[in-house]
């Protein structure tokens, strides 16, 4: 019996994916719950199981970097090897290619007439092959020398003058070809710049205090980074803000009860956004821990479906590249993106004296159809106040 294996839909906004490897040969035996085939979608890599066991019978979609529809049929499972296949599926096509032009029915152009230049009182001309060739290069034969000694311009003469004034030249450039990754990250952008109404929200923070609880821990070996610091004051706050904890999907608004939190990792080829789950539950320790976990899995493409799904508030530091402040684009199916800049010291205002102080920008983007500008600035003012007096919360 012949199965069709299905490019299946592995998120509610996927539609297309990337087979970025086949576990299994052409004729190798494949027992049903074994991983057959590896997609790529929405930035990770997903492994699918076998739905059936048998024999891979056909591969019709090679690893590649060709977006493949969900559901299309991808490759086919048999009991056996002689049994016979879709005969408009036995080949694999390339949809990129083009279609072998047909001969035109309609007569050539003529060509154009003669071209004749004065040269020193002689009258030079140019062959016919020389002015066919001139008119399929572009070469505008007025600008062609004949070869010295002759009156007549040859095509020899054509080619020449082609390739020293039009010819192919290195470009000042390299063409990058668009990786799978590359593609999904435009695209889903993309969209969401042209379908999520963003808004944006800038606060500076005064990071003295929480600097001071930094060091300490730093001093007892406990190394602690400020996206491990916003992280975990976001999780607490959240739970007041149930529409920053929120995702849309079609025409419904989705408040979720757990706190799950992106967070933009860079990895060679573009970024990707893991997901911390059930963050509320965790203190600081716990949650640095698992920063540091899930970064090295997504740098290394361990990460799976569950991963990256559900983020409806994500963190993007850009500090340690020195970055002041920076406006992110909501990362699809979020609500929110909190962009962090570097801690920077400088001059501040305290007890109405200038000081020297430590400051970090952050700038919050919001979707409108969900969050209006004053609940933001509510929660953006919560946040700064928090951080700037930690006393107010304790680190469980």
């Amino acid at each position: 019996m012949i199965r069709e294996i299905i490019l299946p839909k592995l998120g509610e906004t996927m539609e297309e994916g990337y087979i970025s490897q086949w576990f299994k040969a052409e004729g190798e035996k494949v027992e049903k719950g074994e991983p057959l085939f590896e997609v790529m979608s929405d930035k990770t890599n997903f492994e699918v199981e076998s739905l059936y066991s048998g024999i891979l019978r056909k591969i019709i979609e090679p690893p590649s970097d060709r977006p493949v529809q969900v559901t299309s049929v991808i490759g086919y499972l048999a009991d056996s090897m002689d049994e016979a296949l879709p005969e408009s599926d036995t080949t694999t096509i390339d949809k990129e290619s083009e279609e072998t032009p047909q001969p035109s029915s309609e007569p050539p152009p003529p060509l154009q007439p003669t071209i004749q230049k004065e040269k020193e009182g002689d009258r030079i001309k140019a062959s016919p092959l020389a002015k066919k060739t001139a008119l399929e290069l572009g070469v505008d034969i007025a600008m062609v020398q004949p070869t010295k000694g002759k009156n007549r311009i040859e095509k020899s003469d054509v080619l020449l003058y082609h390739k020293e004034n039009l010819g192919e030249k290195t470009p000042p450039y390299i063409v990058r070809k668009w990786s799978p990754l590359r593609r999904i990250i435009a695209d889903k952008l993309t969209e969401s710049k042209q379908t999520i109404p963003h808004y944006y929200l800038s606060t500076c923070i005064c990071m003295d205090a929480l600097s001071l609880i930094r060091n300490e821990k730093k001093a007892k070996g406990e190394k602690i980074t400020w996206t491990d610091f916003i992280l975990w004051y976001c999780s607490r706050l959240l739970s007041d803000f149930p529409l920053l904890n929120a995702t849309v999907v079609q025409d419904e608004i989705r408040e979720y009860t757990t706190i799950d939190l992106g967070l933009a990792v860079s990895v060679p080829d573009g970024l990707i956004v893991p997901v911390l789950q059930n963050l509320e539950k965790d203190d600081l320790s716990s949650i640095s821990k698992k920063v540091k976990e899930m970064a090295v899995a997504a740098k290394e493409n361990r990460l799976s479906k569950e991963d990256v799904e559900h983020a409806r508030f994500i963190v993007s530091n850009l500090g340690m590249y020195g970055i002041k402040n920076f406006s992110a684009i909501i990362n699809p199916p979020a609500t929110a993106i909190l962009a962090v800049g570097a801690v920077e010291e400088e001059p501040i205002v305290k007890r109405k004296q200038i000081v020297i102080g430590e400051t970090m920008w952050v700038t919050l983007s919001l979707d409108h159809r969900v969050v209006d500008g004053a609940y933001g600035g509510i929660f953006l003012q919560r946040l700064k106040k928090a951080m700037e007096n930690p006393a107010e919360l304790i680190f469980s």
